[in-house]
């Protein structure tokens, strides 16, 4: 390897760590903007508290597009430094891939690869405003038959299909059957938490969804064009007070490279953090950290932990796990 192909790779790698931390800067920068605007909303309640976020807020947003502006450029200075890397090494390397492909073709027969579908993973967290800790019992506490305003934010330029899967996912009443298993399913969440009823705190069961560029909304959907270092389709956080749900912010990262179906899934599996519930250990599972199941559409067993948790009872760690 030349020297100048080591001092791409170094400058590489610094900026590859340069772009981490601003990346790092520009998730903590966002999430305190959504955090000034939840306590905002919550104090501006009492008529005693004056507030004035507005300056503090208009300067995290104005540092908010710089990081994003030294984002784009980092990228784009990383992309040119690996193509010129890649088209060196393809120089070194062609005569002996050459001799390699002469070698393999003559002493064995090559099979063809198999298409293998990646499982999907994701996070969950939670911000406590009382600043404790936090378990995965959490509902929202609103009055019966308020809808939730759900707001998509389409920062990745997805398509207007791209966008009806994700309304689909939520709003959708339509059921599936397994073949197999003669088990129903659910394809969104308004036709799942409809069949619930008797419960002590009111599960959302209507959703009034907005697209707009701003943070309003109790359940903010941004589709990103941001891809996560750690491989993550998605994500929820969720801010509470105690047990009860302010508001939710999903990220599903690199949006626009996604299929219709996928979107429709890690929306799917999102909301239902949205909505309150935890991971489950079945993999089998629609809530399950990694998306691997053919099915992944809202079992009863979900529709089963959401009644207990808006009953006030915490579901076990494995639920859904006799599924």
């Amino acid at each position: 390897m030349t020297q100048r192909m080591q001092t791409n790779e170094e400058s590489i790698k610094q900026l590859r760590g340069k772009l981490e931390h601003l990346t790092n800067e520009l998730s903590k920068t966002t999430e305190y903007i959504q955090l000034l605007e939840i306590q905002d909303e919550i104090k501006s309640k009492n008529d005693n508290i004056d507030i004035e976020p507005e300056h503090e807020i208009s300067e995290l947003l104005q540092k908010q597009n710089t990081i994003s502006h030294e984002i784009i450029l980092v990228k784009k200075r990383i992309q040119k430094l690996s193509a010129k890397t890649i088209l060196k090494i393809e120089l070194l390397i062609l005569p002996v891939v050459v001799i390699l492909l002469f070698f393999v073709a003559t002493n064995y027969v090559i099979q063809p690869a198999t298409d293998g579908d990646p499982s999907i993973k994701t996070r969950y967290t939670i911000e406590d405003l009382q600043g404790g800790t936090t378990d995965n019992y959490k509902y929202w506490n609103v009055a019966n038959n308020t809808p939730l305003v759900i707001n998509i934010i389409n920062n990745a330029g997805a398509s207007d299909q791209n966008i009806q899967a994700v309304k689909n996912a939520i709003t959708s009443t339509e059921t599936v059957t397994d073949d197999n298993s003669q088990t129903r399913y659910f394809k969104g969440w308004q036709g799942a938490v409809q069949t619930i009823s008797d419960t002590k705190h009111y599960i959302p069961e209507r959703f009034n969804i907005i697209q707009s560029s701003s943070s309003e909304g109790q359940i903010v959907i941004t589709l990103s064009t941001i891809k996560d270092a750690n491989g993550y389709s998605g994500i929820t956080k969720t801010i509470v007070d105690g047990n009860q749900i302010l508001k939710a912010f999903i990220t599903i990262y690199d949006a626009g490279k996604l299929t219709d179906v996928q979107t429709e899934s890690i929306v799917r599996h999102e909301f239902g953090h949205a909505l309150g519930l935890p991971h489950t250990s079945n993999a089998s599972d629609l809530m399950h950290d990694s998306i691997t199941t053919n099915h992944s559409y809202i079992s009863v067993c979900d529709t089963e932990a959401l009644q207990k948790l808006y009953n006030d009872v915490k579901p076990s760690e494995g639920f859904c796990d006799n599924e």
